[in-house]
């Protein structure tokens, strides 16, 4: 059976924040209210809009976005080979 489409954001979304968690409570915070006042849209919302996640994570994190965006990868792990995962790192790579 295939998973829902709702079950996958939410698992997306949940390794986006743990990530950013593990980078610090504060940064997680200022990725959340970026996101929110730069582009209106929140984490979850992020699979329709991975351009503005990028954005935010480059202006926050500078050079280290590529670890980020390896360790999201990590996160989502041997589900990452779902086309609705890998068409999302995909777009985070452009």
């Amino acid at each position: 059976s295939d998973v829902c489409s709702s079950d996958l954001k939410a698992f997306l979304a949940f390794c986006i924040e743990i990530v950013l968690l593990r980078m610090g409570t504060p940064q997680y915070e200022k990725v959340v209210s970026k996101l929110e006042k730069d582009y209106k849209t929140h984490i979850p919302e992020c699979d329709k809009n991975p351009e503005a996640l990028k954005r935010v994570l480059q202006e926050i994190f500078g050079d280290a976005y590529g670890d980020i965006l390896n360790e999201i990868k990590e996160e989502i792990g041997d589900v990452g080979s779902k086309k609705y995962y890998t068409d999302f790192i995909f777009a985070m790579t452009q």
